[in-house]
């Protein structure tokens, strides 16, 4: 069976947050810029709104990047739209609507059309939700990888799907064994510099069935470094 692994992409870059150098992280035009580009995937993070709606915000607050203060999961999708961002990159090049939260499905259309994976951070534990809003965007569960800091979140997305790939960020090498018995996953280690990664760290996590990343591609060294180490993927500020 085919799998995204399998998409003709020598080396597997992944925008964090969308291409960040042109526009604002984890806003529509990071993610348009991202897929014009043709990064391999489009990394954003998934909130859920207080009546329910999805949307792409790194905090759990706004106050960091948007003109307002509050808890996303406290604040309706109409309360959320009306904020504008003010903080990120050529921002004064953005119109008033690309200043905008992004909808998920937003996201996932962005994705969708230029082909790139969805590198999907659950901020949420309700996996179900997420994953009922891939499809109903046309995707299917084996086109999307599914990441989390809490290990929980993501053995709640096998329950709902063994065909998601799963990635677990800065992942606690003592529960390892978990993340193998759930299956089709990988994960990050939290290690900046990729020359701090040994053989034998990438190789002992390899030989148990798992994929591994660096989030430090934002360098020609680093690059070479990881395609050296014979990392799965690259997660890229740049």
């Amino acid at each position: 069976m085919q799998t995204i692994f399998d998409r003709p992409h020598a080396v597997k870059y992944i925008s964090h947050r969308g291409f960040q150098p042109l526009a604002p992280e984890n806003s529509l035009p990071s993610f348009e810029y991202a897929g014009l580009l043709g990064q391999w995937a489009i990394e954003t993070d998934v909130h859920v709104t207080l009546d329910g709606q999805l949307v792409c915000c790194h905090d759990e607050r706004v106050e960091r990047t948007f003109d307002g203060e509050g808890r996303i999961e406290e604040m309706t999708w109409a309360e959320l739209s009306a904020l504008r961002m003010n903080r990120g990159n050529r921002l004064s090049c953005l119109s008033d609507e690309e200043r905008r939260m992004p909808l998920f499905s937003e996201y996932l259309a962005v994705c969708r059309r230029w082909g790139s994976v969805p590198f999907i951070e659950l901020k949420t534990p309700d996996a179900e939700h997420v994953l009922r809003a891939v499809r109903e965007a046309g995707l299917t569960d084996q086109e999307v990888v599914i990441s989390a800091i809490p290990l929980d979140f993501l053995l709640e997305t096998r329950k709902v799907s063994k065909e998601a790939f799963i990635h677990w960020i800065f992942a606690d090498e003592m529960r390892l064994g978990e993340l193998v018995e759930a299956g089709n996953a990988g994960l990050s280690l939290n290690i900046p510099d990729p020359y701090d990664c040994s053989r034998e760290t990438v190789e002992r996590i390899h030989e148990m069935g798992l994929r591994l990343c660096l989030r430090a591609g934002d360098t020609v060294q680093s690059v070479a470094r990881m395609r050296e180490l014979g990392l799965a993927m690259h997660i890229s500020e740049l």
